[in-house]
């Protein structure tokens, strides 16, 4: 606690200086005066148990959305009080709003200063001390009271995109943000039962002995298989660490993967994580995972200036994971030599499950080779952007010659992409 004079105080020094030339026993008298008042209004500023707070802040916070942060002052004395109140944010949240907010207490009652914090990025971080400055009732001195306190915050990715695409679904509105409908009966998985073929079927599906039989085209329904396996692997290395607008490019992976998530739920199928750098830094076995359990883990995901370790990835993984599942990679390639690594891994894993790179974009490379060549500097960047952009094919290309499905996608574009191939994945019985 301090006492600090207030801009009135200064005014009345001021006001009293001229009395210093009149005489020294008047001026004196005045100071006296006027620091009896001070100290006075000092005094009958109201002690930390007249004058409580508390803050209320949420726990989970989506990447990308504005919490709200309240702050409860309570003013237990018989006078209005006034207060300027502040606290400290970490440095994975930022304020909208002004810093310090200046309030006028009622007399026996609670005011709520309540704030919006803005997400910068992901990971833990702890909402500080809140600082108050609380003025005397003659507004001559202002008392700075620090109180300590620790709330702890974590900034999760992807939650704020799932409701939304959960409302859309809602709404009936996902073919307008991409999404393609699946149906439940479809080429895959176990019989299920005949009918009367119509038009616009699949020839493959006629059962020629039903049909001979009743005189008439038969078809077979399927229904899809549930209860699958779904491996999520995220790459955290040096080539997801480049930013797209405020995020990183490992930020739209792990938005993909838990939209991806939470629609293999729905059709029932286990979700497992691996996500991984130089090393494996986290992973989950196939189970029934809530969402929260999957956004806490990812939260916790950083990438790194690190070449990925794809041989230890995917040997752990085959340690780890025997039944045959999806194995939905996020990552991106460079060129076939640098991504020989990861192609070789890939085609090792087709041998026991079905692997699907998703191939995040680099939108600064593409925009480099698009630019018009007027001088020598940019025809140089244009030519280099475009050589890289035919290697990179060509890497994708050797991926799927060695059975690995692709799913090239601009970072904005990734859950949509994705989605797509997973329910086109279930559609036609692939696992």
């Amino acid at each position: 606690m301090s006492l600090l004079p207030s801009g009135r105080w200064l005014a009345l020094l001021a006001a009293a200086a001229p009395l210093f030339w009149l005489s020294t026993p008047v001026a004196l008298g005045v100071d006296l005066v006027l620091l009896v008042l001070l100290l006075l209004d000092w005094r009958a500023t109201p002690g930390p148990d007249r004058l409580t707070v508390a803050r209320k802040a949420p726990a989970r916070i989506s990447l990308g959305a504005t919490a709200e942060v309240e702050i409860r002052l309570d003013n237990r004395t018989g006078r209005r009080v006034r207060v300027r109140v502040t606290d400290d944010l970490p440095p994975v949240l930022e304020r909208q709003g002004p810093d310090v907010v200046d309030v006028w207490l009622p007399a026996l009652r609670e005011e709520r200063v309540t704030y919006g914090a803005k997400t910068l990025r992901r990971g833990d971080g702890v909402l500080g001390d809140v600082h108050l400055r609380i003025a005397g009732p003659l507004g001559l001195a202002w008392t700075q009271r620090r109180i300590a306190r620790a709330d702890a915050v974590r900034v999760i990715p992807g939650m704020l995109e799932v409701a939304r695409y959960r409302l859309l679904g809602m709404r009936n509105r996902l073919r307008e943000a991409g999404f393609r409908s699946v149906r439940q009966r479809g080429e895959g998985g176990s019989f299920e039962s005949l009918r009367e073929y119509v038009r616009g079927d699949d020839p493959r599906t006629l059962d020629w002995k039903a049909s001979a039989r009743r005189g008439g085209l038969i078809v077979r329904q399927y229904e899809m298989e549930r209860r699958q396996n779904i491996v999520l692997a995220i790459d955290a290395g040096r080539l997801m660490t480049q930013k797209v607008g405020e995020r990183e490019r490992l930020d739209y992976a792990l938005t993909a993967a838990l939209l991806l998530a939470d629609v293999a739920g729905v059709h029932d199928d286990a979700v497992g994580l691996l996500v991984f750098s130089d090393k494996v830094d986290v992973f989950l076995p196939p189970a029934r995972k809530s969402l929260t359990r999957l956004s806490e883990a990812l939260g916790q995901v950083h990438a790194k200036m690190v070449e990925p370790n794809y041989p230890a990835a995917f040997t752990y993984l085959g340690q780890q994971v025997r039944r045959r599942s999806l194995l939905v990679l996020f990552t991106d390639v460079i060129d076939p030599l640098a991504s020989a690594a990861l192609v070789s891994q890939l085609s090792r894993a087709a041998e026991r499950h079905l692997p699907l790179a998703v191939a995040i974009r680099n939108p600064d490379l593409e925009a480099a080779a698009a630019l018009e060549p007027v001088d020598d500097d940019a025809v140089y960047r244009r030519a280099a952007a475009e050589e890289l952009l035919q290697s990179r094919a060509a890497a994708l290309g050797a991926m799927q010659r060695a059975g690995v499905l692709i799913a090239d996608t601009r970072p904005g574009d990734a859950v949509p992409s994705v989605v797509n191939k997973y329910l086109d994945v279930k559609r036609r019985g692939m696992l």
